[in-house]
């Protein structure tokens, strides 16, 4: 390559290694690759936590989550599991009711799914352990007489992407049985191993009688703990499906299918082939606004450690700039002596490029090992920030994405002082040297 050949490394070289004459703008440029190693190192870190941070909150919170609610028909169900990034989908039934304990009352979200009839797309079997024989046994989740076909898959079942399917509670139909979770449990006071009975009140599907519209009510017995995150202000609860379709006085014509997705995050794509056909109800309408709000915290993070990069890469201008400034002469002499316009481009982007490399690569060297072992450093230090094991997510793509935009924010800095340097007029630099 004409731009990139010995001579144009040589002379990037020696003006990377510097005179004695230019030592404040070797400390100008030592400054910014050390500034732009701590911003990489510390974007990598920040990223990392946050990322952990985030996958644990959507493990904790969306796992048990419906991530879409579908009202259809069981004829819909090959065209339901025909559509993007769709694992699976079971029948699922979903109200609000008010819950009684004593004396407190308060609202909740009741759920109910059945986990004996999950029906898996064939596209996301293997998630599930299915061997290509036993896939084969279906198309499309259509059998032979096109009536749909369930996937035999041991409940509760969890794939390979730890996302949860089907009830984790088997509780017996005609028990009514109720799974809470921890913040309600505390809440209401319920002493857990006594089958305490908490009293469900719904309005949904309420008739109306002699003395009036009268709504359902039934007493449930709290068998287990539902471990998730739930701040809303409706919290769910978990019982069996027929015992809460029963419940809610649902017509066998009305069915609702969970949609389970190899990523909650995705919903916007698969609800896109939902809309105007079916009607349904994702998990951002419960926990949309919190998820957004820990995006935007990671976003505005992210923001402010790009302002060291920044200021590094100004500092790499200073320098280039007062290198170019200082050595005019030395440039109008290169130029006398046959070197191109391209070469001596070549030459400066190379001194500028130098320092976002190396402090790239000091960042990394820094960033990634200090990101594996941030817990042990913060135990050392006396620092708790979250509650057990800090979550550390290290996303190559994040890593990449933050190492090429340092590249570019220094590039774009370098440019100008190397193409000023390049287009300088060696007759007029000469006669005034």
């Amino acid at each position: 390559m004409g731009w990139l050949n010995h001579s144009v490394l040589f002379i990037a070289q020696r003006y990377i290694k510097g005179s004695r004459k230019q030592r404040f703008a070797s400390l100008v440029a030592l400054l910014a690759t050390l500034g732009i190693a701590i911003g990489v190192g510390a974007l990598i870190v920040v990223s990392s936590i946050m990322q952990g941070l985030q996958e644990r909150l959507k493990a904790n919170i969306l796992t048990d989550c419906a991530h879409v609610v579908v009202q259809a028909q069981e004829r819909d169900i090959p065209y339901l599991l025909s559509l993007p990034y769709v694992n699976a989908l079971a029948p699922h039934v979903q109200g609000e009711a008010m819950m009684q304990y004593g004396d407190d009352i308060s609202m909740v979200t009741l759920q109910a799914t059945d986990h004996n009839s999950l029906y898996v797309s064939p596209k996301y079997s293997a998630s599930f352990g299915l061997t290509s024989r036993r896939v084969d046994a279906f198309t499309l989740g259509v059998g032979d007489q096109g009536t749909p076909m369930q996937a035999v898959v041991k409940m509760p079942s969890v794939d390979r992407m730890g996302y949860q399917y089907g009830s984790i509670f088997p509780f017996i139909p005609d028990n009514y049985d109720l799974a809470l979770n921890y913040a309600t449990i505390l809440q209401y006071n319920i002493a857990l191993g006594t089958e305490a009975k908490v009293r469900l009140i719904s309005t949904q599907n309420a008739r109306y009688t002699p003395f009036g519209l009268t709504p359902i009510q039934r007493n449930f017995k709290v068998m287990a703990v539902l471990n998730s995150i739930d701040k809303s202000a409706a919290p769910t609860v978990i019982g069996n499906y027929e015992d809460v379709r029963r419940f809610l006085r649902l017509g066998a014509s009305e069915m609702y299918y969970r949609l389970y997705l190899t990523d909650p995050f995705v919903v916007e794509q698969v609800v896109s082939y939902l809309d105007g056909r079916y009607n349904y109800i994702d998990w951002r309408a419960r926990y949309g606004d919190f998820f957004r709000a820990v995006g935007l915290e990671k976003v505005t993070m992210s923001l402010m450690l790009c302002l060291i990069v920044l200021v590094a890469a100004f500092n790499i201008l200073s320098s280039l700039t007062m290198v170019v400034s200082s050595r005019v002469s030395e440039i109008a002499i290169l130029k006398t002596l046959g070197l191109s316009n391209l070469e001596l481009l070549s030459v400066f982007l190379l001194v500028g490029m130098s320092a976002s490399i190396v402090g790239s690569l000091l960042g990394l060297a820094l960033g990634i090992p200090f990101a594996l072992n941030a817990q042990d450093i913060l135990s050392f230090m006396g620092v708790s920030i979250v509650q057990g094991e800090l979550p550390i997510e290290l996303n190559i793509s994040n890593i990449v994405i933050i190492v090429v935009l340092c590249q570019v924010v220094s590039f774009l800095c370098t440019f100008y002082p190397a193409y000023y340097a390049s287009k300088a007029d060696p007759v007029e630099h000469l006669v005034h040297s």
